[in-house]
């Protein structure tokens, strides 16, 4: 695919993690940037001259190139700027240990009946009211598209397996992206988390969706079949490099070489810091 790909030197200066710049095309989406953060996002990167962390991306068996697994906002800023390159963490996708995959439930500032309209519109869902307890077993069922639920109501909306499932995800989210917000959530506790978001007072209906496997996420990476940002969710198990805070300047070469030489030098001047305890993060 990439002849610069053979020439890429891995960095191993922090234990386990391998950290390199790779070029920009090598790397696979597999969601579509948010139009509500991409554009803050590149702001941010012009005036800073900085990017801060690495991408997240996995290497995959018998497929060239890598699968953008988080960082998907600050790859296509990176490309609107100009760079040729990008600053990735690199992941065995295939290593069950290093990465695990869940799904983000998606609070949206609506009424339940309002985005059960807009799924009615979208060709090949079909709609089924749920009884209750009953959202755990359908998010568990591989023609569900996704579940609806607020304070008293709930939904199932079917996909036709003829039809695009990344598509019909695509339009069920356009609808209200605008006024949502990513929610930690399981099967077992969307019900309940659904009738405390609602006892807030203000409309709000909680989306959740079935959690896609590896196979899915590669699929739709190759395939250039992607999904709104902020349903797939990759947890690192071997922990996520960040505040690297390489110039730009280094990413705008074509030369991954020299680029990685860069890269090692700049890494070798840090002190990386292992945090063992979780992370709560209040910027965006």
């Amino acid at each position: 695919m990439l002849s610069g790909l053979s020439r890429e030197r891995a960095l191993d200066n922090a234990p386990g993690m391998e950290l390199r710049t790779v070029p920009l095309p090598s790397v696979m989406p597999h969601e579509i940037a948010d139009p509500r953060r991409l554009d803050r996002i590149e702001r941010r990167l012009s005036q800073d001259g900085v990017l801060r962390d690495p991408i997240i991306v996995g290497r995959v068996p018998d497929v060239e190139g890598y699968v953008l697994l988080d960082g998907t906002n600050r790859t296509e800023a990176l490309g609107r700027l100009g760079a040729h390159l990008v600053m990735a963490q690199i992941l065995d996708y295939a290593d069950q240990h290093a990465v695990s995959l869940r799904s983000w439930c998606h609070a949206a500032y609506h009424s339940i009946d309002a985005i059960v309209e807009r799924a009615g519109q979208i060709p090949g869902i079909t709609i089924e009211v749920l009884p209750p307890l009953a959202a755990v077993d359908a998010l568990h069922d591989s023609g569900t598209l996704a579940v609806l639920l607020d304070a008293h109501n709930r939904y199932l909306l079917l996909h036709d397996m003829a039809s695009n499932r990344a598509e019909q995800l695509r339009d069920l989210v356009s609808f209200y992206e605008n006024r949502m917000a990513r929610e930690d959530c399981t099967p077992q506790s969307i019900e309940e988390q659904a009738k405390t978001l609602a006892a807030a007072g203000e409309p709000v209906t909680l989306v959740g969706f079935p959690r896609f496997t590896r196979a899915q996420v590669v699929g739709m990476a190759i395939n250039r079949t992607p999904i709104p940002a902020g349903i797939t969710r990759h947890t690192i198990n071997t922990g996520r490099a960040l505040r690297i805070n390489l110039p730009l300047n280094v990413l705008h070469g074509a030369d991954d070489v020299e680029a990685n030489d860069i890269l090692q030098h700049h890494l070798e001047s840090l002190n990386p810091r292992v945090y063992r305890e979780p992370t709560i993060l209040f910027d965006s």
